[in-house]
C-alpha cells in the first residue's frame, strides 16, 4: 500500500470519544492503540512539542523541557516524555512512536524528501530478455 493510499484512508477526529484536533490515518490509529498512545496524548504532543520539519513532512518531538513545568511531576506526562509523532503536510497524524533520543536521529535526516527516481529509462534501455521475446511472438 502506497503513501497516497494511506492518505485516502485518513479520518477525522474521533467524535464523543475524546478531544482530538489531528486526523489520523489507519496506519496511525493502529500504531496508537499498539502503543498505548490516547489521541489527547498526541494533541498534547502536537501542543508543546518541538516541531522539526526532514524529509517532507514535520516531526513533533517531545522532550522533558518541552513538558511545562506544572505537568512535570504528573506520571503521564513523564511517560509522554520521548514522544514522537508525524505529521503529513496536508495535517494528518502518519505514526506515532516513542524514543527519548529521538530528536538526534531527526537532525540526521535530510532536510527534503529526496524526488523518486525515473527507472522508466533505464528499463526502455535495457535489451529484451528471451522470456520476453517469447511472451512478445
Amino acid at each position: 500500500m502506497g503513501m497516497a493510499d494511506k492518505m485516502d484512508e485518513v479520518e477525522g477526529g474521533r467524535e464523543g470519544l475524546g478531544s482530538s484536533i489531528a486526523s489520523f490515518t489507519r496506519h496511525a490509529r493502529r500504531r496508537g492503540a499498539r502503543r498505548n498512545v490516547a489521541p489527547d496524548a498526541v494533541d498534547y504532543v502536537l501542543a508543546h512539542g518541538r516541531m522539526i520539519q526532514r524529509t517532507g513532512v514535520m516531526f513533533y518531538f517531545l522532550g522533558w523541557r518541552d513538558i511545562p513545568p506544572c505537568d512535570r511531576r504528573a506520571s503521564w506526562a513523564s511517560r509522554l516524555e520521548g514522544s514522537i509523532v508525524l505529521v503529513a503536510p496536508d495535517g494528518a497524524v502518519i505514526t506515532i512512536y516513542r524514543n527519548r533520543r529521538g530528536l538526534r536521529t531527526i537532525a540526521r535526516k535530510a532536510k527534503y524528501q529526496l524526488g523518486a527516481r525515473d527507472h522508466s529509462t533505464a528499463r526502455e534501455a535495457a535489451p529484451p530478455t528471451a522470456a520476453m521475446a517469447r511472451a512478445s511472438a
